[in-house]
């Protein structure tokens, strides 16, 4: 995992570099012109280096506290992006950099497979996220990180991803649980 996390972390620093970043990011303009590969790379797009480590600190963190293995966490990762990228073409954004949404989708992914598994503290997990989720879209809250990361805090990608996250978890356990009929 650990051999992945760093070639992940090096990929998503090179896309810092303007030129890539400028062709890869979420831009509900140019999508509408055809460039459907935005929908998906924008999720990994970072406005500076505080937003990049930011996301890739709250990367690490998750794939050690639920233990994550490569191939899932690669195929959670790839239908979240989908997901967001088309998700926010329903919403007012224009354009969307980072991978935040999908943070929220893996951390709503994971906990609920614990508490699938078992683990029903696991319920508490879910609880906080949609407690943070509730705030931060009420507008009781501010999103303080905005000035670090010289962006508006998209709510609605972190929203976005959570609600996929939990999709993607239902489905699974469905699917698995059919299969060992």
């Amino acid at each position: 995992m650990y051999k992945f996390l760093i070639a992940f972390s090096v990929l998503l620093a090179f896309l810092l570099i303007p030129t890539l970043s400028d062709a890869l990011r979420w831009e509900h303009d140019l999508i509408a012109t055809h460039q459907w590969w935005r929908l998906i790379t924008g999720n990994f797009t970072h406005t500076n280096l505080y937003h990049l480590l930011m996301n890739l600190a709250g990367l690490w963190v998750i794939c050690y506290l639920f233990n994550a293995r490569v191939k899932p966490l690669l195929i959670v990762i790839g239908l979240l992006s989908s997901a967001i990228g088309v998700g926010l073409l329903f919403t007012s954004t224009h354009t969307y950099y980072g991978f935040s949404g999908v943070l929220h989708g893996l951390f709503a992914w994971y906990a609920y497979q614990e508490v699938e598994s078992g683990k029903h503290s696991s319920w508490f997990l879910l609880a906080g996220l949609g407690l943070k989720l509730l705030a931060e879209n009420s507008g009781f809250v501010t999103i303080s990180s905005a000035e670090l990361i010289n962006a508006r805090v998209s709510t609605e990608s972190h929203l976005i991803g959570a609600i996929s996250g939990l999709i993607i978890a239902l489905l699974a356990s469905k699917v698995l649980k059919q299969v060992s009929l």
